[in-house]
């Protein structure tokens, strides 16, 4: 699957947009997988809509891995984290071409990937560092906006990211969204 759209930076902006609260509760979406002191991963952060919150669901002793190819929206997570306080528990992580995560190998216990996935031009590899970076056992929730991205294309993702050690854990209902719930086997 080739990359079709990357989001501009100023787009992140529209997505803070407090009425998005009304489809996409970030609370409400993640609570029941993030518990204090997890380490955490938002791929495809932005400005931290989904960031945020996670950080204050893990606390002071947890840790969210804010990841993003473009600087200006790492700029801006950064800026908000540091007025609620989160700089500590918020870790920007620009995306390079090719670069490994090591450091992270098996210890993830939540990944979020939401509506990002059809932005990348080689899922087969995100699934697989993403499956990498998890622990045993740990899950991964995915999402991706109906309409955008087609059923088909949302199943191929699927099947890379069994490919790569993910197995469904239950079936999850988003407001305009394809989304599942995977764990790592």
């Amino acid at each position: 699957m080739e990359n079709k759209h990357i989001c501009p930076w100023w787009m992140g902006y529209l997505l803070l947009n407090p009425v998005r609260r009304i489809s996409h509760k970030p609370e409400k979406i993640l609570e029941p997988y993030l518990k204090p002191g997890m380490k955490a991963v938002d791929f495809g952060s932005a400005m931290g809509y989904f960031s945020l919150p996670m950080a204050g669901m893990v606390g002071p002793e947890g840790t969210i891995y804010c990841f993003d190819i473009q600087q200006k929206m790492l700029g801006k997570l950064t800026s908000r984290a540091l007025k609620q306080g989160f700089q500590g528990i918020i870790k920007p992580i620009l995306i390079k071409d090719g670069e490994p995560f090591e450091y992270l190998k098996e210890t993830i216990d939540f990944v979020l990937l939401f509506a990002v996935a059809h932005e990348v031009p080689d899922q087969q590899k995100l699934f697989s560092d993403l499956s990498d970076m998890m622990k045993p056992g740990s899950l991964l929730l995915f999402a991706e906006p109906a309409g955008h991205v087609t059923r088909r294309e949302f199943e191929q993702s699927l099947v890379y990211a069994g490919q790569a050690g993910l197995e469904k854990a239950e079936e999850r209902e988003i407001s305009r969204s394809l989304s599942i719930l995977l764990r790592k086997r």
